[in-house]
């Protein structure tokens, strides 16, 4: 059994190299492409205080509802059908493309934070054991983690 770089990703390509998110860092635009790189990813590009283009909307994270299409960054057809159109404007608005990169910065520092994630989490977790029909019960060698 050989567990080599035989793997591939949701394009039936092999995975990229391993890009840095400083090396990202060093882009005006960024794309998320939903299902194809790290699931994790989305929020970390607003770091970079450039324009995130976001394709698709399937799959979400919980923040997702938070943020807000041309207030927090710039969607994107799932076919890609207008991405030459958005990528004019954007360059012809710098101005309009920095704020709305400057607002999805913001958002990530402002409501992305240890506390909230947590909060989140907490949150969910007791709606989730508010719904159960039995009873929680320790198994023999188990520990409290709270």
């Amino acid at each position: 059994l050989c567990i080599c770089n035989h793997f591939q990703d949701t394009l039936g390509k092999e995975p990229a190299d391993f890009v840095t998110l400083d090396y990202h860092c060093r882009y005006k635009y960024l794309f998320n492409f939903r299902g194809v790189a790290a699931s994790f990813r989305f929020r970390h590009l607003f770091l970079c205080r450039s324009l995130v283009f976001h394709v698709g909307d399937e799959w979400k994270e919980f923040f997702y509802y938070q943020m807000k299409p041309w207030i927090h960054y710039i969607p994107v057809k799932e076919d890609l059908n207008d991405v030459e159109e958005l990528l004019e404007f954007v360059k012809e608005n710098d101005d309009v493309a920095k704020d709305i990169a400057e607002r999805g910065y913001q958002f990530i520092l402002n409501h992305l934070t240890m506390d909230n994630v947590t909060a989140y989490w907490e949150s969910l977790l007791k709606q989730f054991t508010d719904r159960l029909v039995y009873e929680v019960q320790k198994r023999e060698g188990m520990i409290e983690i709270l």
